[in-house]
């Protein structure tokens, strides 16, 4: 063999280990498309696969009409007729406004099923990018939309994430505390606003809250003169609060029980002054967490206008006189 023939063997082998290999495709089946899309997406399709080098696409002649898809035994066999190793069977499907772009591989010699991906265009702006991801991914270990890059970002990758909308409602309620240790027991009436979400696995609760208590009693003694006295004590405890609540429903009927609890950032103030001549006014205030664990009864969950009431037992994370405040309260809520 001289060196001319084997220089041209080497060069022939060398080029059939390179050459792409041959696919055919008929055109794309169009479900609820105008006819224009059918030659135009099959022939960019084309165009893109033999860009990116690994398949030669072989597709039918354009024609005046839309062409309806051979079955797939069809399509395999004229895949065979034509020397191609694989074939592929593609449609285009509009479901509102929304088009789906659907591609599948198969074997030429048993008709299995090599490779498959869909993908969703928000308008027809998004096919020409969606085309070129398949044209990359087909028969890959990778997805159409595993291969994105910065210019084949899709107008439907775009869009907002769509949550689910949980039902809010705002209110207010009648709360009372009962503070079991000194100073005390006491119980502290009060009120409350209330912002709540129903996201249907969770009730979530914002709420602002006062509670007051004010109290004056008399303490007799005996004077220097061996006399009986008397003086007055004023006593007043102010909570301010805000807090952040969450509570699982058991059911979901219009009336539910719930457990659960929450945080509370509080301001505690404590006031205390007598007119006996021997005491100083007091006068002492702390802020910090509370934490609250309980439940109750909600009713009319599926009504605009809905009704709690809430039972749970309370604690300071700090002190006043001395003493961590704890002891339970309670609340009548409506909401709107």
């Amino acid at each position: 063999m001289g060196f001319r023939t084997s220089l041209l063997f080497v060069a022939a082998a060398a080029m059939s280990v390179f050459a792409s290999e041959r696919v055919y495709m008929p055109l794309f089946e169009l479900v609820n498309i105008h006819d224009d899309y059918q030659y135009a997406s099959s022939k960019l399709f084309q165009r893109y696969a033999d860009k990116d080098g690994r398949y030669e696409v072989v597709i039918p002649a354009q024609t005046d009409s839309a062409q309806a898809q051979p079955a797939k035994a069809d399509v395999q066999k004229i895949a065979q007729e034509k020397g191609c190793s694989k074939y592929i069977l593609a449609d285009l499907t509009r479901l509102g406004e929304t088009v789906v772009v659907s591609l599948s591989l198969y074997s030429t010699q048993n008709g299995q099923l090599l490779w498959s991906d869909a993908m969703k265009a928000a308008n027809p702006d998004d096919l020409d990018p969606i085309l070129e991801r398949m044209a990359k991914a087909i028969g890959t270990d990778q997805t159409a939309s595993q291969t994105e890059d910065i210019y084949t970002v899709t107008q439907k990758e775009e869009k907002k994430l769509r949550k689910k909308r949980a039902n809010k409602s705002f209110g207010f309620g009648i709360t009372g505390f009962t503070m079991l240790n000194s100073p005390g027991p006491w119980f502290q009436p009060g009120l409350e606003l209330f912002w709540s979400y129903d996201s249907r696995n969770i009730l979530f609760q914002i709420d602002g809250s006062f509670n007051f208590h004010s109290d004056s009693r008399t303490e007799h003694y005996t004077n220097y003169y061996d006399e009986q006295d008397s003086y007055s004590i004023d006593e007043t405890l102010v909570n301010l609060s805000l807090g952040l609540s969450g509570y699982y429903p058991f059911f979901d009927g219009s009336t539910t029980p719930f457990l659960g609890g929450g945080l509370t950032f509080t301001s505690t103030i404590y006031e205390e002054s007598s007119d006996y001549y021997y005491s100083d006014e007091e006068d002492t205030s702390n802020t910090g967490l509370w934490v609250r664990l309980g439940g109750g009864i909600l009713f009319n969950r599926t009504s605009n206008v809905t009704f709690r009431l809430r039972a749970e037992y309370a604690f300071s994370t700090y002190k006043v006189m001395h003493h961590v405040m704890h002891g339970p309260q309670v609340a009548l809520e409506i909401g709107f």
